[in-house]
């Protein structure tokens, strides 16, 4: 699940993780930017969103534009 925002290539990724003392598996989001870093596409996180992100995915973009 990925929304673009294409005003400067930022855009939120849901993360599957794993919590390491229970096995258990939860997904948390994150605000990201894709830039090119020694010719390579690499991307960065901007914001951390935790796990509890309640914005619909329709929201997404918008969102991504504002911060």
């Amino acid at each position: 699940m990925v929304a673009w925002s294409s005003v400067r290539g930022t855009y939120i990724r849901r993360t599957h993780t794993r919590n390491t003392a229970t096995g258990e598996r939860y997904y948390t989001y994150r605000l990201v930017r894709s830039q090119r870093v020694a010719g390579k596409v690499r991307q960065v996180t901007l914001l951390n969103l935790g796990r509890h992100f309640a914005i619909p995915q329709a929201d997404w973009p918008t969102l991504c534009e504002r911060l």
